[in-house]
């Protein structure tokens, strides 16, 4: 079988999907595909957008999420019959943790996407505006400080309740492949008003985090970008 993701070179929507390939075990053509030759490639893609996924030459498949379980069905042991059903809460709780955090990056990318700037109340709110860049700190601020410990409390929970050091038990399923690096992006120091130190205060994420980058297969991922 030959499988070829592509996406841009990011974590983004596709990492979840490399890491489950990696944790499986399953050869894959990881292609990276640069910001400049994306408006080409975009009419070719189902709907506009990446990660996409041919398999043994064949049409593009798209949306990270069935490629996530596409993943779990070549590798059964990152979504165990016996686990499935809290392998897949785990999953939705992340997806949780995500949706609270899109409104953060939306705003700065895509701020009419929201409303912004496309109102007379809000028609100075636009890309690169004092108004908008002041929203953009305070809705990061307000998620630093409500939502993360809302949602690193629930994931603690879930880590202790399966006896750890993952979010199902002592092996990694498809919901780490998840979590770990959505957890990640607030330790990289590339976000506007995250401070690298954010994840400090939640020990029991900052230990999983590293249990996780801890394991073989993501340490040789690690490396694979090295080089």
């Amino acid at each position: 079988m030959h499988i070829v993701l592509s996406y841009f070179p990011i974590h983004g929507a596709a990492e979840r999907v490399r890491l489950a390939l990696w944790l499986g075990g399953i050869a894959f053509d990881d292609v990276r595909v640069p910001l400049a030759e994306w408006p080409k490639l975009k009419s070719q893609t189902p709907y506009g957008q990446l990660p996409i996924m041919s398999i043994d030459g064949g049409p593009y498949i798209a949306q990270s999420g069935a490629m996530l379980q596409y993943a779990g069905k070549l590798a059964p042991k990152l979504c165990p019959t016996d686990r499935f059903i809290q392998v897949q809460e785990a999953i939705g709780l992340v997806d949780d943790f995500e949706r609270s955090w899109r409104p953060c990056v939306g705003l700065a990318l895509e701020p009419e996407m929201l409303g912004y700037g496309i109102a007379p109340a809000t028609a100075s709110f636009i890309k690169g505006s004092p108004e908008l860049g002041q929203t953009i700190k305070a809705l990061r601020e307000a998620f630093l400080a409500k939502q993360m410990p809302k949602y690193c409390s629930f994931f603690a929970q879930m880590i202790e309740m399966s006896g750890g050091p993952f979010l199902c038990g002592v092996a990694p399923t498809l919901a780490d492949c998840c979590l770990a690096p959505a957890l990640e992006r607030f330790t990289l120091n590339f976000i506007d008003h995250v401070p690298k130190e954010a994840l400090d205060a939640y020990p029991a994420m900052t230990r999983y985090l590293a249990a996780f980058k801890a394991l073989p297969q993501v340490r040789a991922y690690e490396q694979s970008k090295a080089v």
